[in-house]
């Protein structure tokens, strides 16, 4: 089973949400599915660039009502980044954590690849692809040995 962010939709704007919805139950490190954690990873990264893209767009804008506007967005994709973070659980380690950004690394690298069609690229995606399986089977087999098997 692989992960195409391509396919996702959005869902409309949310209004201002309370700490308790801001705060769901995390998910359990042992039970949850690794493109669970992959989903995870890519909406936080996606979202904190979201709110540094506005923020400096902001800095730019002149137009008061857009400003409001802007501000309003990034006060609602603030809080999803909050949510979003809120969902890794407290126990998982840092490295559990990096083998999860590893598969998203490896997903993302194989997305592309398939869609280049430039021959070139696509060969310096397929080499980055073979480095990040290397990341992935490395911090794999760490965990195995610091879990003691």
């Amino acid at each position: 089973m692989s992960f195409n962010p391509f396919n996702e939709k959005p869902e409309k704007l949310a209004v201002f949400e309370n700490w308790k919805q801001l705060c769901p139950k995390p998910y359990n490190k042992n039970e949850a599915d690794p493109y669970t954690k992959v989903r995870i990873i890519l909406m936080n990264g996606t979202e904190f660039e979201a709110e540094s893209f506005q923020r400096n767009m902001a800095r730019h804008v002149t137009d008061d009502e857009l400003r409001r506007e802007l501000a309003l967005v990034r006060r609602i994709e603030q809080q999803q980044q909050k949510k979003i973070m809120n969902l890794k659980p407290k126990d998982e380690s840092i490295l559990e954590h990096t083998i999860a950004y590893e598969q998203l690394a490896v997903d993302l690298t194989a997305l592309m690849a398939q869609a280049e069609p430039d021959e070139y690229v696509r060969k310096a995606l397929d080499f980055a692809l073979l480095e990040d399986f290397d990341h992935l089977y490395r911090y794999a087999d760490l965990l195995v040995m610091d879990m003691g098997f």
